[in-house]
């Protein structure tokens, strides 16, 4: 675990702005009227990698997700930057109780709909999910359960909340 809290500690540092970028702005992807309207119909094409993975991607990082913790009826998860749902959808449709956090209001609306739809019972909620506390419990390189390996472009986490 010390080497994943280092690795964050060196990413901050690396990707420390420098100016004219030192301001954040990503942010007004998701929230712009127009932006967002396009993001999230890149969000809903399941053969490109723009703003979610592929279709095909998703499903095997739900299989692993679901393998790996044994989602069931009890599972609770969390799904940060959940976007229009795609991972939230499939995990709440493997009877877990599931909560999407995203800053998008664009893509909660989505998200909303469609669980509606397809009459599902998850907790959307619409806020800044960078604000939260929590403890580093594993690294992969993907969420499809890689291990995880430094020199890799991407990684995922599994936490808990710092009670």
């Amino acid at each position: 675990m010390q080497a994943a809290k280092t690795m964050f500690k060196e990413l901050e540092e690396i990707n420390a702005r420098p100016e004219p970028f030192e301001f954040y702005t990503a942010s007004d992807l998701w929230t712009d009227e127009h932006t967002s309207k396009q993001m999230l119909a890149f969000h809903l094409n399941g053969e490109v990698d723009v703003s979610s993975r592929k279709a095909a991607f998703i499903d095997r990082s739900v299989e692993w997700i679901a393998s790996h913790f044994s989602v069931g009826s009890k599972t609770k998860i969390a799904d940060f930057g959940c976007g229009p749902g795609l991972y939230a959808t499939t995990l709440a449709q493997r009877q877990a109780d599931v909560t999407g956090i995203d800053f998008s209001k664009r893509s909660i609306q989505y998200a909303r709909e469609a669980a509606i739809r397809k009459n599902l019972s998850i907790n959307y909620v619409h806020q800044n999910y960078l604000e939260f506390g929590f403890s580093i419990e594993s690294s992969f390189s993907d969420v499809a359960g890689s291990s995880f390996n430094p020199e890799t472009e991407e990684f995922a986490v599994v936490a808990k909340r710092l009670i």
